[in-house]
């Protein structure tokens, strides 16, 4: 019987295309959405209280984290969030964050006895671990120019991805980057591509909507849940991690799954040390 990974998500995208993705790299392998929930990395996780609040976004993080391996779990249960570029500078702290409202909600919950608190603690640890996608997972399909093709881009990207670490996202596409300033519209509610420097050219999801209609900054025409879905289902990820030691949030994604799954890792390398330190790991199976 082939192993089961549950994944939970953040995004849109990844709701649609992660499963399918990561199954063409672990082909032997099952994975199945468990649940999409709310991100909680839009805000810079420094302005949260210290102590995790029952109830907010990241308190029902951590419980649906846990949920998922207190009755029949799967082998493996994974986690993941986009960093965002507001907490780009600390993915430290993220992780930090997570890790701490694991173990409160472990310890807050109300358990049926100390025998299940023991096991479901034990099954967290073993089974289940956190990722980020860095800033977003738009910057992966930049490796694969058909990838931009099937997220729906009309024009090519002036991104090297040879020439820059995907996870540190930047283009210097001078007709993207010299449009005017165009602010969200909050009524209704529509997002632009054309933010204010130096975001824009950080952002890989406001570059990918500009390449899908350079005319409009408020364009509809990439939609995560088709086009940014089909892009990640049959993103080529050696592609990916084909230019050295970068992309490390995502590799130390694909060599948490082939640590749990006992295979070898398919793109070895080094990891990003805020979600790959698993020697040191004490709530999860990687923080």
């Amino acid at each position: 019987m082939s192993a089961r990974v549950g994944l939970i998500v953040t995004g849109k995208c990844e709701q649609k295309g992660l499963c399918d993705s990561l199954a063409r790299v672990f082909p032997e392998t099952r994975f199945e959405l468990l649940e999409r929930v709310e991100s909680f990395t839009s805000a810079d996780v420094r302005e949260m209280p210290e102590s995790v609040v029952p109830g907010t976004t990241l308190d029902k993080f951590a419980a649906s984290l846990v949920a998922a391996v207190e009755e029949e779990p799967p082998d493996l249960v994974v986690a993941l969030d986009d960093l965002e570029l507001i907490n780009a500078p600390h993915p430290e702290r993220v992780a930090d964050r997570v890790r701490h409202a694991v173990r409160a909600h472990l310890a807050r919950h109300s358990w049926t006895s100390e025998a299940t608190r023991d096991k479901v603690t034990r099954r967290v640890r073993e089974r289940c671990s956190f990722h980020l996608l860095a800033p977003m997972v738009e910057s992966y399909f930049f490796a694969e120019p058909e990838a931009l093709v099937r997220a729906g881009a009309s024009r090519p990207s002036r991104v090297d991805a040879a020439a820059i670490d995907l996870e540190a996202f930047v283009t210097d596409d001078t007709e993207y980057l010299g449009h005017d300033f165009v602010p969200h519209k909050q009524s209704p509610k529509r997002k632009s591509w054309a933010l204010p420097l130096p975001e824009r050219a950080q952002h890989p999801k406001h570059y990918l909507r500009f390449l899908c209609d350079p005319a409009d900054p408020y364009t509809a025409r990439y939609i995560e849940t088709k086009g940014g879905a089909e892009a990640l289902r049959k993103l080529d990820w050696s592609r990916v991690f084909a230019h050295g030691e970068r992309v490390r949030f995502a590799r130390a994604l694909f060599e948490d799954i082939a640590h749990g799954l006992g295979v070898p890792p398919p793109f070895p390398g080094k990891g990003h040390p805020a979600t790959s330190d698993f020697k040191n790991a004490r709530v999860l199976r990687n923080l």
